[in-house]
């Protein structure tokens, strides 16, 4: 089921509702007296923070108010963990990345980080280290649950790597097949998640199937097509979602990249792209997801809410594990 691309300022989260299930799937109100979630994360997408001229719709230099604003929202809250899906900056070098950094570190709640092709702007083992990133791309467990974090410019040409690099090499013979077949994918702005970092993939995705943990996806790129504009997904987004496929107790991936954001489902999965800060308001643009037993409630600071239910299958497959304890990883 998918929903076409449609700005979420017009009519907020609801945009990522068909029309048949608005009357169940959407609530707009306050959760239910004594719903109280199991925990809950913040997300932010593309903050993309610049000291440049606006250009477009995207007003690099207001970024970091809207930051602010953001953490307001999230620190008025009891947040388990906080994380931005990559493009924290726009260019500027180290300086300017360290600086977003220390503006999105004043989240009171764990902070992490996923990597986008923006935020590029030195060697990637560098851009790591600033971001505070164990590597780019790892998971980390939260009371139960499995959060896998996916390296989408793991084989690019603007994903840090120097230019004999393997991974560089990689990236552009793929881009140059690609433009040669007309696709819509082509671009330096894209990248893929590469054999290896799959190969890796599977094994936390098998593991946490085995042990019966819950499973949410984040990474910069979308990889469902129809959860994105068609130009703006993964280089191997039909290896990576029929990996996903594989996963019964999958919940969700979650995205940025596309300003605009998106939804698509499959497989009882929800695939949730975030709108890009630099270009909307704070209020349309700062998420709280509220963790609950049988849905994934999604909050934006404007007021509106989307629900995810889980699919009975995830909900077989994990029985009650993962729903009230667990210890952290």
């Amino acid at each position: 089921m998918t929903i076409g691309r449609r700005s979420f300022l017009k009519t907020g989260l609801l945009a990522l509702v068909p029309l048949a299930s608005r009357a169940v799937a959407f609530d707009a109100r306050p959760p239910r007296q004594g719903a109280a979630p199991l925990f809950s994360f913040g997300v932010v997408a593309d903050i993309q923070y610049a000291d440049k001229n606006t250009a477009g719709a995207r007003y690099y230099r207001d970024s970091l108010a809207k930051l602010d604003d953001c953490l307001g929202f999230w620190n008025a809250a009891p947040l388990d963990f906080v994380i931005q899906l990559g493009d924290l900056v726009d260019t500027g070098g180290l300086p300017t990345l360290d600086k977003t950094w220390a503006a999105y570190a004043r989240a009171r709640a764990k902070t992490y980080s996923v990597l986008g092709n923006h935020d590029f702007v030195a060697p990637r083992e560098q851009v790591t280290s600033a971001l505070h990133m164990p590597s780019a791309y790892y998971s980390f467990r939260r009371r139960g649950w499995r959060f896998v974090v996916l390296d989408g410019m793991n084989v690019s040409i603007d994903g840090g790597w120097p230019k004999d690099d393997p991974h560089f090499l990689e990236g552009q013979r793929i881009n140059t097949a690609l433009e040669k077949s007309g696709s819509p994918i082509a671009g330096e702005w894209n990248g893929a998640v590469g054999a290896e970092q799959r190969r890796w993939l599977a094994g936390e995705l098998a593991e946490a199937t085995a042990r019966r943990e819950k499973v949410v996806v984040f990474c910069h790129l979308p990889t469902l097509p129809g959860s994105c504009q068609p130009d703006l997904l993964l280089w191997d987004h039909d290896e990576v979602v029929k990996l996903l496929d594989t996963c019964p107790t999958l919940v969700s991936y979650m995205c940025g990249h596309d300003h605009h954001g998106g939804y698509a489902e499959r497989n009882g999965v929800h695939y949730l792209t975030y709108p890009g800060m630099v270009e909307h308001a704070a209020k349309d643009s700062s998420f709280i997801v509220d963790v609950h037993a049988d849905q994934l409630v999604v909050r934006m600071m404007s007021g509106w809410e989307r629900r995810l239910a889980f699919s009975a299958k995830a909900l077989q497959a994990t029985g009650r594990v993962g729903l009230t304890g667990g210890h952290d990883a």
